[in-house]
């Protein structure tokens, strides 16, 4: 049987073990040729050796970078399957990264072990796989729903207001406003404040309070 070489990109030392460990268990036809630290590491990886699958946990990776990693392998390395592992349950995330033919997406919220065999059974046979939580989120048609003190501060970074200020104004700390402008980028998959802003605007978010 043909090998399926396998390419792990993560930061963290555990995770990227774990999901070595995950292949592995998965047997023959499946073989983890590299693991590498950087999306920036993908390219020149590919360049010198074929790949069948490369797996990336996002985790710590700007989705821009995945944006990027998974139109460059379409276009360049349209034999080489993209399996993003995420917990970003932004639906215009989600669909940008299928948008690329040979991409799959994997919700981190239940059995990831189960989902990325599956995945990896896929993508050997030619075919793209998103895990169901993160389908039902990439054709849902309501954005996500934000707590009241996630929904106020969205609106006051609206206004371009410093952190320090926005706190003031809704009489909480700057490190909990801190917190929930993480935790609005991580549930829009963005990674800076106006891109934010922006994704809120497209889904609805600003119009009115959830």
């Amino acid at each position: 049987m043909k090998p399926v070489r396998v390419v792990v990109i993560d930061r963290n030392d555990i995770t990227r073990k774990g999901v070595e460990g995950i292949v592995s268990d998965a047997g023959d036809p499946f073989q983890v040729t590299a693991t590498l630290v950087h999306v920036r590491e993908v390219d020149p990886c590919l360049k010198q050796q074929a790949v069948e699958v490369l797996i990336v946990d996002d985790q710590t990776v700007h989705p821009n970078e995945v944006m990027q990693l998974a139109a460059t392998c379409h276009q360049r390395y349209p034999d080489t399957g993209l399996i993003i592992l995420s917990q970003r349950r932004s639906k215009e995330y989600i669909q940008g990264v299928m948008r690329q033919g040979n991409a799959s997406f994997i919700l981190k919220n239940g059995d990831v072990q189960e989902q990325l065999l599956k995945a990896l059974q896929f993508i050997s046979g030619g075919y793209p796989f998103i895990s169901p939580d993160a389908f039902k989120i990439m054709n849902s048609s309501s954005p996500p729903k934000l707590d009241s003190q996630d929904w106020d501060v969205l609106r006051l970074l609206e206004l371009e207001l410093p952190v320090k200020e926005i706190g003031q104004r809704l009489g909480i700390s700057s490190k909990t406003v801190y917190r929930s402008r993480a935790k609005l980028k991580k549930q829009l998959g963005v990674g800076n404040n106006d891109s934010l802003v922006d994704a809120a605007r497209k889904q609805g978010l600003l119009e009115r309070k959830e």
